[in-house]
């Protein structure tokens, strides 16, 4: 009885919506010329045939006209750089353009259509087909291909008028809720299986090169909203211009692989028309042979391939939940507070607080971000996956910051692992810029290539305010120690300063502020560190609880990390043997081998409680 009433409505549905077709006959007959470049990218974990039924469908709505649909290295366990896919697209279009004209059949019009990881690589061989700029900067991939300075734009760009995204992950990936339990259970054994094979070959697959935060995503959204930005201060409003795409994402109305806010970037994709595909997933979004749902499907596909831009926004649908950012212009200045590790950041609040009053009659132009990542342990800030996924989750917050207040400075104050996650994210994203930064007990290795950032054209940092304190024990035996050993990208800049100390290279130091890790954290601290954030100064002689030398202590060990380690290892080793002793005691043997491996279980629960909690 359910079915048949389903059936009844699907059928009054698209009956309706067929009966309108003046925006489609209009459509077609323009598009009809000969001239037509469709480019079909494909999903992860599929070939080219997975989009058979795609390209059976335009080859019948416009025959005759070019089909380009390359088979990508996306594999499950691919570890292609999506970099060096896109470079790969952009010489085949060059290719295809330059054969087209040889033979007198030039391309007047390309589409570009692309399933699930194939949305996110052919807005990227778009981005990359306009032109580099220098407020989003190109990966260093496509200079060794291209040459240094601005990379400049195909002439073949203009011609790219609509792209169409079926089930597109635009914010990327990540195991959320959304998923149903034995795909969140996959993902996560798949993730397991994508470290190990980290571990022994140091590359990450291809699928991890696409999470939310990931390089390729958060550059790719950055590049994007410049890009559009770009065109849309354009002298010319009119014809065809590089960056006016129109952008048409089909949304599967049961999308099981792809969360909603990922579906929906609502940063980049602010100007997409949005169409909901009924009775589709993920996967078989595309799957226009169905029998039961292939015509729908193929029918809201024929919409975004045909309808005019005014004609689509009658059928668009954005969920009443997700909400557009609406850019501020107002704002001039942002500043991130990021907290470090076994610190929840309610401190971060304050200083933002401090910045605002001591701008003056210039803090309505001041906005702030105080997210946090949450509380993290010591043993979780020791893995460096788990530190990069922070480092993923700060230019996250960075990409919105960016939507949010097109035309603010940024800038930024961070302690502990929110050192390491603004240094790490500068090094891996060139887009990721900032005017003034502080640290306060940075764990960022002494050598960190600062003056690379500050000479840059145009820079991409401008000063750095680095506080050293007197007895930082925690940087100096912890961090300190994978910079010593060179396993990790750790170090200990909180405790020895950075090798860069000169006032005239836009590096200040304080050595030394007196106090542990959070020696830059006290009250009377936050004045200076507000004023260094608003102008790029400091006067040195002003900065409270200064001293001339670190605690003799602290400092002694520092210069020998692994003593401290092997300290607290040969702790826990005497720890053990005592219960061992005390278990020993038992005279009963059933009884004494029951003893130790209760205790040694207990043992080994309290030290990963710990690890994991402390």
């Amino acid at each position: 009885m359910t079915q048949g009433i389903d059936d009844n409505f699907e059928g009054a549905q698209y009956e309706s919506i067929a009966g309108d077709s003046a925006d489609f006959s209009a459509r077609r007959e323009g598009d009809e010329q000969k001239g037509i470049l469709f480019v079909l990218l494909h999903s992860y974990m599929n070939g080219a045939s997975t989009l058979g039924a795609v390209r059976e469908k335009l080859e019948k709505l416009w025959p005759g006209e070019r089909v380009f649909c390359p088979e990508l290295p996306v594999g499950t366990y691919s570890l292609a750089d999506p970099d060096q896919i896109v470079i790969q697209l952009l010489e085949d279009m060059d290719h295809l353009v330059a054969e087209a004209a040889t033979e007198k059949k030039p391309i007047h019009s390309i589409i570009i259509l692309g399933h699930s990881v194939g949305s996110l690589l052919g807005r990227k061989l778009y981005v990359v087909a306009c032109g580099e700029t220098s407020d989003a900067p190109f990966e260093k991939v496509y200079h060794d291909a291209y040459g240094a300075g601005l990379i400049k734009p195909r002439q073949w760009a203009p011609l790219i008028h609509r792209i169409v995204l079926l089930a597109g992950m635009n914010r990327g990936w990540q195991i959320s809720h959304h998923l149903s339990p034995l795909n969140a259970m996959a993902w996560r054994v798949g993730v397991l299986i994508g470290y190990v094979i980290k571990l022994f070959t140091r590359r990450w697959l291809l699928i991890f090169k696409l999470r939310r935060g990931a390089e390729f995503i958060t550059q790719l959204r950055i590049q994007w909203l410049q890009l559009r930005r770009r065109a849309e201060q354009s002298v010319s409003p009119e014809g065809p211009h590089a960056g006016r795409a129109l952008t048409v994402q089909l949304l599967g109305s049961r999308d099981d692989i792809v969360s909603p806010e990922d579906n929906i970037d609502l940063v980049a994709g602010r100007d997409f028309v949005y169409l909901d595909v009924p009775f589709s997933g993920h996967a078989d979004v595309v799957q226009l042979n169905d029998p039961k749902f292939g015509a729908a499907r193929a029918h809201v596909l024929e919409q975004a391939l045909c309808l005019s831009q005014d004609g689509l926004h009658e059928y668009a649908a954005t969920p009443a939940d997700d909400q557009f950012f609406a850019p501020n212009p107002h704002i001039k200045n942002v500043i991130f507070v990021i907290h470090g590790i076994r610190d929840q950041g309610f401190w971060t609040h304050k200083i933002a607080r401090r910045v605002k009053r001591l701008a003056g009659s210039e803090a309505a132009e001041w906005a702030t971000e105080t997210s946090s990542y949450g509380y993290l342990p010591m043993l979780p800030f020791m893995l460096p996956w788990y530190r990069r996924r922070k480092v993923e989750w700060l230019m996250d917050q960075y990409a919105e910051a960016l939507a949010r207040y097109p035309n603010a400075r940024f800038s930024y104050v961070g302690h502990s692992n929110g050192t390491y996650l603004i240094a790490k994210a500068i090094e891996l994203y060139p887009c990721c810029r900032f005017d003034q930064i502080v640290f306060a007990g940075s764990v960022v290795r002494t050598g960190y290539d600062w003056q690379g950032l500050l000479n840059s054209t145009p820079p991409r940092v401008n000063a750095v305010l680095n506080f050293v304190a007197t007895a930082d024990s925690v940087v100096a035996f912890f961090p300190k120690f994978f910079q010593f050993s060179g396993l990790q990208d750790l170090g200990s800049a909180g405790h020895d300063g950075f090798d860069s100390s000169s006032e005239s290279n836009g590096v200040f130091q304080v050595r030394y502020l007196k106090g542990g890790h959070s020696a830059a954290l006290t009250e009377e601290v936050w004045d200076h560190i507000a004023r260094f954030v608003i102008d790029g100064r400091i006067d040195m002689d002003k900065v409270p609880n200064q001293a001339n030398e670190q605690h003799r202590l602290v400092k002694l060990i520092g210069r020998a990390p692994p003593l401290i380690w092997g300290a607290i290892l040969v702790l826990l080793c005497a720890i053990w043997a005592v219960i061992l002793c005390i278990c020993n005691a038992i005279p009963e043997a059933e009884a004494r081998g029951l003893a130790k491996g209760f205790a040694l279980s207990g043992y080994l629960l309290l030290l990963w409680l710990v690890l994991t909690r402390l």
